[in-house]
């Protein structure tokens, strides 16, 4: 499957694209709005923390993220998804908010495809401009992904692509880094590939339960959690 991936891409470019104007614009629109980021009220959360996921190419290819935020929101977690292009608009965000006290933390950070390439550029973005990043998890990103200072962990799920250098879809310590570090080759399990890897049930539990168990709880009668 990896040694065909370039020739699905781009098979399926024109798809993906069409379904990008079709739906994607509109859940890009939404979710990025200003009133949506700037969340200050904690207690309508049943955990403290923010969650940020970020989708692959066009929306179309990612949609295992929405089933996590749907699980996250429904445990009560403080999730969002959207494409990989929104990474900074995100970053900035909470680097505005950290400024007057407005970020609950801790943050947590995945992503899938080009996704998985965003989630360690914006880990890395918020590091060093020192905001605390707690786990940064890229799904089978397409280029080696640098977490720099004040990521704690990182990690990626990937199936090898047989290149080296920037454009092995690894991740590596960046500038400053001295968290944990993990590259998990999961090319063993049958039938996993590139565009089905985040909606594994066993690697959203894994990461999903990690990102919970960082979490502290707010009061339980204040507990409401938000509408899209």
């Amino acid at each position: 499957m990896r040694k065909s991936f370039t020739g699905l891409i781009s098979g399926v470019i024109v798809v993906a694209m069409a379904a990008f104007l079709a739906v994607g614009c509109s859940q890009t629109a939404t979710s990025t709005s200003a009133t949506g980021l700037a969340r200050t009220e904690r207690s309508q959360y049943r955990y403290t923390g923010e969650v940020f996921l970020l989708r692959g190419l066009a929306n179309v290819f990612s949609t295992g993220l929405d089933v996590m935020n749907d699980k996250f929101r429904s445990r009560g977690v403080n999730s969002k998804v959207d494409n990989h292009a929104v990474w900074q608009v995100w970053a900035d965000d909470i680097i505005a908010r950290d400024k007057a006290g407005q970020v609950s933390y801790p943050i947590v950070i995945m992503g899938h495809s080009l996704g998985g390439n965003a989630t360690m550029q914006m880990a890395r973005y918020l590091g060093d401009r020192g905001i605390h990043v707690s786990y940064a998890v890229s799904f089978d990103p397409t280029v080696t992904g640098e977490p720099g200072a004040n990521v704690d962990e990182a990690v990626n799920f990937y199936l090898p692509n047989g290149k080296s250098g920037h454009d092995a879809n690894i991740i590596a310590a960046g500038p400053g880094f001295t968290g944990k570090l993990y590259n998990y080759d999961v090319s063993p399990v049958e039938g996993m590939n590139h565009f089905n890897i985040e909606k594994n049930p066993e690697l959203q539990v894994r990461v999903m339960t990690k990102a919970i168990s960082l979490m502290g709880t707010t009061t339980p009668d204040r507990v409401k959690v938000s509408d899209r």
